[in-house]
């Protein structure tokens, strides 16, 4: 369960370029990445973008317009939690705004990338995407189709909040 607190949380972590696991771990698949070959490299294998399909599925089947008037009706608990993480007088829309740039700013890769098999972990071989902010990182292993629709639905969102991206 994800309460106020916990999206403002994953949301000024997206904005600073982190990784929201722990407060979006509801959202985390329960099946493992896996890449193609048997070896300590390889490509991402494409059938590993599912594992994020019932996540973007979920996001998807709210209306942006919908989740912009709830939003709305809410919003002093979201300023509040703002607040609460250290920004005194801060106005949550800003890293709304900061969040949804840095999604934005996640590089288009040509091809499904190349995995490092590192103990308890995968790394990017390629030295322009491992120095990518962690949550681009971990936004390009959602897979090129996810990828648009969760932009796409999150411009509708800042669109539906006359939000300036």
């Amino acid at each position: 369960d994800v309460c106020s607190s916990d999206l403002v949380l994953a949301v000024e972590q997206i904005g600073d370029g982190r990784t929201p696991a722990v407060p979006l771990k509801v959202l985390r698949p329960t099946s493992r990445m896996a890449i193609l070959g048997g070896g300590d490299a390889g490509r991402l294998d494409p059938q590993t973008y599912a594992r994020w399909d019932a996540a973007t599925a979920s996001l998807l089947s709210i209306n942006p317009p919908d989740a912009a008037q709830l939003y709305v009706n809410v919003k002093p608990l979201f300023d509040e939690a703002y607040r609460d993480l250290g920004h005194p007088g801060g106005d949550f829309d800003a890293s709304l705004v900061r969040a949804i740039q840095m999604l934005q700013d996640t590089p288009t890769v040509a091809a499904d990338p190349e995995l490092l098999r590192r103990p308890g972990y995968y790394e990017h071989n390629d030295g322009a995407l491992r120095a990518l902010p962690p949550v681009q990182k971990q936004f390009l292993l959602i897979g090129a189709e996810n990828r648009q629709k969760v932009l796409g639905w999150l411009k509708r969102l800042a669109s539906a909040l006359d939000l300036k991206i």
